[in-house]
């Protein structure tokens, strides 16, 4: 049957949609798990709180810490007050050394108590230091306590989502123990493997249509994100990964995808069956019926596009009677054929559209009707 129309060069693959985004949230100290806030499907904001854990012995090592601090810096107040006292004791014995009122041996009695006062200040303000750190870090550690969501927004409010809870509440855990798997579900990835003849076709932002088993009939668009640049040694193959927009969250990762890409597209050529075209020596043809004086018409043919099992013929005049589908290559130009339905060949005689279907005479028929 020929038919007048567009035709496309398709490409067809197959992949799995996956999360571009999947990691695990994990707990950075140890302890028994008090309480999860969220659960498998929940959606997720980056710094919200997703679980707790027994903070009491981070909260009393808090307070030894903070203990600490407060006794550094009485020690610091101390050294101080006691550098004070010995730099104006240095000053009164400098004016008295001056007079000749005190020896020489009292001055530097005086002079070494003051390095020693400078230094016992040095090491108050170095344990201040030390305390203040172990301070910061017992509020760390029990900052640790309360599991946080964080991930760097790639946009203003990106939601995520628990696919997976890992832990239970009770559980004791050690640091880095995950908690929940977390997945982004918009834009997801799909991955295809393409084969060498196609890879010289593809690009970055290139697009695509896709489709699921879970949604029949619905078609979802997708753009070539990356091409890798090399193919595997063992299956000339390469990586494509395509990004597919997912507003409704109705595409979830793991779902099988049918991706079509179309490298190219001519509108308005007639096309026939792939099998309809015969190839002889000077080329392919096809016959074309003359309902009226049941003889055939070989037209010369170039092939072009090939979708769905039909083929586009370029450059030809329009088909407007029917062309031979079976035993072509009995045929020659001119020669009588036969229909091979009785009910075809009515409505060929009565005027319909080009496309019937026609038989060629079997070898020995002599020409037959």
């Amino acid at each position: 049957m020929a038919t007048f129309g567009d035709m496309r060069e398709l490409s067809r693959y197959y992949g799995t949609l996956s999360a571009p985004n999947r990691f695990n949230l994990s707990t950075k100290a140890a302890g028994e798990i008090k309480s999860l806030l969220v659960d498998i499907g929940d959606s997720l904001e980056s710094g919200q709180l997703v679980a707790r854990l027994d903070d009491e012995e981070y909260g009393l090592a808090r307070e030894r810490a903070d203990l600490n601090v407060s006794l550094s810096q009485a020690q610091l107040s101390e050294a101080q007050a006691n550098l004070d006292l010995a730099e104006s004791d240095m000053r009164r014995q400098s004016s008295l050394t001056k007079k000749n009122i005190v020896t020489q041996s009292d001055f530097e009695a005086a002079q070494n108590k003051l390095l020693q006062a400078q230094a016992r200040l040095d090491v108050a303000k170095s344990q201040l230091r030390s305390a203040s750190n172990q301070l910061a870090d017992a509020d760390l550690r029990l900052s640790y306590t309360k599991v946080v969501a964080s991930w760097p927004e790639q946009k203003p409010g990106e939601t995520r989502y628990v696919s997976s809870r890992l832990a239970n509440e009770g559980q004791l855990v050690t640091a880095n123990t995950p908690l929940f798997e977390v997945v982004s579900l918009d834009p997801l990835l799909v991955v295809v493997d393409v084969i060498e003849k196609d890879y010289p076709k593809f690009f970055p932002g290139m697009e695509a249509t896709l489709s699921t088993e879970a949604f029949p009939g619905e078609i979802f668009t997708a753009k070539v994100l990356r091409v890798a640049p090399v193919l595997s040694n063992d299956s000339r193959q390469a990586r494509l990964e395509l990004e597919v927009s997912n507003p409704d969250l109705k595409l979830k990762p793991g779902m099988y995808a049918d991706v079509v890409f179309v490298f190219n597209e001519h509108k308005g050529v007639w096309s026939v069956a792939d099998d309809v075209p015969f190839r002889r020596q000077e080329g392919y043809v096809i016959f074309k019926a003359d309902v009226s004086s049941g003889t055939v018409s070989q037209i010369p043919v170039t092939l072009g596009l090939n979708e769905n099992g039909r083929v586009e013929l370029i450059g030809v005049e329009p088909l407007e009677a029917p062309v031979v589908t079976l035993g072509q290559h009995l045929l020659q130009d001119g020669q009588p054929f036969k229909v091979a339905d009785e009910e075809v060949f009515k409505a060929l005689t009565t005027g319909s559209p080009a496309g019937g279907v026609t038989q060629a005479p079997a070898a020995g028929d002599g020409g037959g009707v």
